[in-house]
């Protein structure tokens, strides 16, 4: 079962739309896929229209030791695709977290029961540094850091790299663990610009051949479909978006599942 975390502590860099049509598109390489929510807005719950009244979620599954993960887990309409969703209530389990004992392990403990059951899991994880993060990265080895290609998304790069060297130095160490930037994938892709030609090439010189070949393009369509509800590939199979995820499946598919460290 291979945990990839898709982090940016920058938001607006297509994180959930990634989580969600990622997830989708492995799921139709006949994979078993398991999406974690762990944001706060629950974009990829929102995303795949789960509904989260009145029935356990992932702030349940983190704050009360009764409940285990096939107790919050639902199934998606998308086959092989099911969710652990969240929503707002995770931002009060957030404060609750940090005042219970290992709290950064939490996810880790609960995910262990269903260890196998998936061929993936994905973690769709906040865009700021924190107890929540630090769950996902205490849970899942690999990172798909979603860059897009502005000024401030490069200047983030070197906070995120430094947030993950003290999490492998200060909490992963006790448990032998180590989480690293497996892959970088660039969003709202366009090079048309002088500053997006100058970010994607220093975005190179950093990550090298850890950038995916794979580049999600900007496309109204994928923003539609979310907003529907749905896959990019139930809302409009042929759109550029959703070549383009389908592309990001396989590649992924086709990693031997072990990160390279930067």
């Amino acid at each position: 079962m291979r945990t990839l975390i898709i982090a940016n502590q920058k938001g607006g860099v297509g994180k959930s739309t990634t989580t969600i049509n990622l997830g989708a598109g492995l799921a139709r390489l006949n994979k078993k896929v398991l999406i974690i929510d762990t944001d706060p807005q629950g974009h990829s719950t929102l995303g795949l229209n789960v509904p989260t009244e009145e029935r356990k979620t992932i702030a349940e599954l983190l704050t009360e030791d009764g409940v285990s993960a096939k107790d919050v887990i639902q199934t998606t309409y998308a086959p092989n695709l099911d969710i652990i969703p969240g929503n707002l209530s995770l931002a009060v389990a957030d404060l609750k977290l940090s005042t219970l004992g290992a709290k950064e392990f939490k996810l880790r403990n609960k995910i262990k029961e269903i260890e196998g059951e998936y061929d993936y899991v994905l973690i769709d994880s906040p865009p700021t540094f924190g107890t929540l993060t630090m769950n996902a990265f205490t849970t899942g080895k690999e990172i798909i850091l979603p860059i897009q290609l502005g000024y401030l998304s490069l200047e983030g790069v070197s906070n995120f790299i430094d947030t993950v060297n003290f999490v492998n130095r200060d909490v992963n160490s006790i448990i032998s663990h180590k989480v690293e930037i497996a892959g970088v994938l660039i969003t709202f892709f366009d090079i048309r610009t002088k500053l997006a030609r100058e970010v994607y090439a220093s975005v190179n010189e950093i990550f090298g051949n850890k950038v995916f070949d794979t580049k999600i393009p900007q496309n109204v369509k994928i923003n539609e479909a979310q907003s529907h509800g749905k896959t990019i590939f139930d809302y409009d199979l042929n759109c550029k978006g959703s070549v383009a995820y389908e592309s990001l499946a396989k590649e992924v598919a086709k990693m031997e599942g072990g990160a390279c460290q930067v």
